[in-house]
C-alpha cells in the first residue's frame, strides 16, 4: 500500500490489523476407568491434538459424538428429494492408527466416548470454556439409537437425573437414561436408569437417553446467538441468556479468573442494570455475581461496558463468567469473557483526532430566548483533537498525511504537511473563521464529559459574514458618503444615525456528554469502548442582533479518525 492509500484507509477507518485472540481458561480433570467411558468435556483443552492429550495414556479409542450430526448430513437431490444416507454421528481417533481416525483434536462443549485399557486420571488439565449444545433426536421406532448426552455440572456434584432432564421437551419423566460402560473393546455397554428420585448423575459425564422429539436443547441454560462476551476494539459486548426450561428459573452470573495465572483480569466492568432499555449501569469485576430471573422460554441480554483508558497498550485480558441454575437443575456453564488487546502504538484513549458533525435543531427568535423546533436543521463538520495529556482543541482545519516512516502526522496547515508526508489531505471546517484555526477549550475541558470553545470572528476578518461586494472599503459612512465612522462591537450603535458596516461575531460552543443534556446524567464516555461517541450541542453566537445573542441547541456525532496526539506546525 503506498502511503496515499494508507492515508485514505486511515481517515476512513479501515483496520485490517490481526491480534492475537486472547482466550480465558478453566481447569478440568479427567477421570477414566478401565473399559467406556462418556465424558462431557467443557472446554478444549490447550493442548486439544489427541495424540499430545493422551500421551503416555492407556486409552485405545475415541469417539467424539455429533449430536447434529443427522441435521448436517441431509442432502438434496436435483429433483428436491432428499438422498437417502447415514449420518456421521461419530469421529474416531485411534492411537498411532491414521487410516483408522477422523479426528485429531478434541474440542470442548462436546461429549467423549473413551476406551481405556487400565484405569488414568489427567489432572488439572487447562482449557477454554465452551457452552454445550446439544441436538437431540426422536428415538421411537429407531433401532439402536440413542442421544449421548453431557451433564454440564460441578464434577463433584451428583445431579438428579429427573431434576437435570426433566423440564427438557426430550428427556422427560417418563424417558430412560442409560449409564454407559462396560470393558468390552468392541462396544460400549447400556445399563438403563430410570428418572426416578433416587437416580444420580455425575457432572462431567455423559448419558444415552431416549427422546419424543426433534430439536436443540442444552439444558436449562441456553443462548440465543453467541455463547460468550468478546470486547473488541470498538464496541460494547453481550450475551443473551435463555431459560430453555418449563418453569421460571434464576440463573446466577459470577466472573471468576481465568485458570491461566498468566492472565490479566479485565478492567473494570460495567453491566447494564436493566436489559429492557433503562441503561443504569453498575459495576462488575471478579468476584461480583447477579441474578438474573428469566420465565420459560424467555430471553435475558447482559450488555457490557469496559473502561478503555484502564486497558495497558499490548495487552489482552481474560476471566470466566460462570452461570448456575438456583431452580434445582444445578446445571452450570462456564463460558469466555475477553477483552481484545490495543496494539503497542496506540495513542492513550481518547487521544487523537475526532471529526464528525454537530447538527442544530432548535434556534431562538427575537421574541423568544430559549430554543425552539427550527424548519429545518443546520448540519456542519467539526474536527476536535484531543492532544496527549492536553487540553481538546476545536479545529477549522487540520492536515494530515503520513511520512515516509510510515507514521500518520497532523499539521497546522498543509504546506508544511506537504514538506514530510506524500499527498497529504487538509480536512476543514466552515464553522469557524480561518483567522481562528485552533481554539483550546476553556471553563470545561473533560472530552467525554464537558467541553467549551470559543471564539471570535474579528470585525475586519475576510470571512466576517458583514462583509460583501458592494461595500469594499466598508468606510462605516452613509450611503452618500456623509458622517462619522463608528466603530463596531458597541450595542448602541444599533440605535445611533450612523450605523458601522460590520461587526465581530462571537461564538460559543458547548458539547455535552449528558443525558438530555442534564449535567447529573452522565452518560459514562470512559466505559463506553467505541472509537464513535455522541452528545447535545448547544451553540451561542453574539453580535448579529441587538436583543442579545442567538441560542441554537442540537447533538454531535465524532469518531476518532487518527491516533495522532501533537499537531505540529
Amino acid at each position: 500500500m503506498n502511503k496515499s492509500c494508507k492515508l485514505a484507509a486511515s481517515l476512513s477507518l479501515v483496520s485490517l490489523v490481526s491480534l492475537p485472540s486472547p482466550a480465558a481458561h478453566i481447569r478440568e480433570t479427567m477421570t477414566l476407568a478401565k473399559g467406556w467411558n462418556a465424558i462431557y468435556l467443557e472446554s478444549t483443552p490447550t493442548n486439544a491434538a489427541c495424540a499430545d492429550f493422551f500421551a503416555g495414556s492407556p486409552v485405545a479409542r475415541v469417539a467424539s459424538y455429533h449430536s447434529d450430526a443427522y441435521s448436517s448430513t441431509r442432502q438434496i437431490a436435483d429433483d428436491g428429494t432428499e438422498i437417502a444416507q447415514k449420518p456421521i454421528s461419530y469421529h474416531v481417533w485411534v492411537p498411532g492408527d491414521e487410516t483408522a481416525s477422523t479426528m485429531d483434536s478434541l474440542v470442548g462443549g462436546r461429549v467423549y466416548l473413551i476406551y481405556a485399557t487400565n484405569t488414568w486420571t489427567k489432572e488439572n488439565f487447562l482449557g477454554v470454556p465452551a457452552a454445550p449444545q446439544q441436538t437431540w433426536r426422536a428415538t421411537s421406532g429407531e433401532t439402536g439409537f440413542m442421544n449421548l448426552v453431557g451433564v454440564s455440572a460441578d464434577k463433584d456434584d451428583l445431579v438428579a437425573a429427573k431434576a437435570y432432564f426433566g423440564e427438557g421437551p426430550f428427556g422427560t419423566s417418563s424417558g430412560v437414561a442409560y449409564q454407559i460402560g462396560g470393558t468390552n473393546p468392541t462396544a460400549p455397554t447400556f445399563l438403563p436408569m430410570t428418572f426416578g428420585s433416587t437416580s444420580k448423575l455425575h457432572g462431567g459425564k455423559a448419558y444415552a437417553l431416549t427422546a419424543t422429539k426433534d430439536g436443540d436443547w442444552p439444558g436449562v441454560i441456553g443462548f440465543s446467538g453467541v455463547s460468550s462476551v468478546a470486547f473488541g476494539s470498538d464496541d460494547f459486548a453481550s450475551v443473551t441468556l435463555k431459560n430453555f426450561g418449563t418453569t421460571n428459573h434464576t440463573f446466577r452470573v459470577t466472573i471468576v479468573p481465568s485458570a491461566d495465572a498468566t492472565e490479566r483480569v479485565p478492567p473494570m466492568m460495567r453491566k447494564v442494570r436493566d436489559e429492557h432499555g433503562d441503561e443504569s449501569w453498575t459495576n462488575v469485576t471478579v468476584g461480583v455475581s447477579w441474578d438474573v430471573e428469566l420465565a420459560a422460554e424467555a430471553l435475558g441480554t447482559q450488555k457490557f461496558a469496559v473502561k478503555r483508558a484502564d486497558m495497558t497498550p499490548g495487552v489482552a485480558y481474560s476471566a470466566v463468567m460462570q452461570i448456575e441454575d438456583l431452580g434445582g437443575t444445578q446445571m452450570r456453564v462456564r463460558i469466555p469473557v475477553t477483552v481484545e488487546e490495543k496494539t503497542a502504538d496506540e495513542a492513550a484513549f481518547p487521544t487523537g483526532l475526532w471529526a464528525g458533525y454537530i447538527q442544530m435543531e432548535t434556534v431562538s427568535s427575537l421574541t423568544n430566548e430559549t430554543p425552539t423546533a427550527a424548519a429545518g436543521t443546520l448540519k456542519m463538520n467539526i474536527l476536535v483533537h484531543v492532544p496527549e495529556n492536553g487540553t481538546p482543541q476545536l479545529l477549522q482545519r487540520v492536515a494530515a498525511g503520513v511520512d515516509s516512516a510510515g507514521n500518520m502526522r497532523l499539521f497546522k496547515e498543509l504546506s508544511s504537511a506537504k514538506t514530510v508526508c506524500e499527498n497529504p489531505r487538509r480536512l476543514s471546517s466552515v464553522m469557524m473563521s480561518v483567522a481562528n484555526p485552533i481554539v483550546d477549550a476553556s471553563a470545561h475541558t473533560t472530552f467525554g464529559d464537558q467541553l467549551q470553545f470559543a471564539w471570535t470572528v474579528d470585525a475586519n476578518a475576510r470571512d466576517n459574514p458583514f462583509r460583501h461586494a458592494w461595500h469594499p472599503d466598508h468606510d462605516g459612512k452613509t450611503a452618500d458618503y456623509s458622517g462619522d465612522v463608528v466603530s463596531g462591537d458597541d450595542l448602541a450603535n444599533y440605535v445611533n444615525p450612523v450605523k458601522p458596516e460590520l461587526w465581530s461575531v462571537t461564538n460559543t460552543l458547548y458539547l455535552s456528554w449528558h443525558k438530555r443534556n442534564i449535567a447529573t446524567e452522565d452518560i459514562d464516555f470512559e466505559h463506553n469502548p467505541n472509537e464513535t461517541t455522541a452528545g447535545f450541542a448547544t451553540w451561542t453566537v453574539g453580535g448579529l442582533l441587538s436583543s442579545g445573542p442567538i441560542y441554537s441547541m442540537g447533538i454531535f456525532y465524532l469518531k476518532r479518525i487518527a491516533e495522532v496526539g501533537v499537531i505540529e506546525d
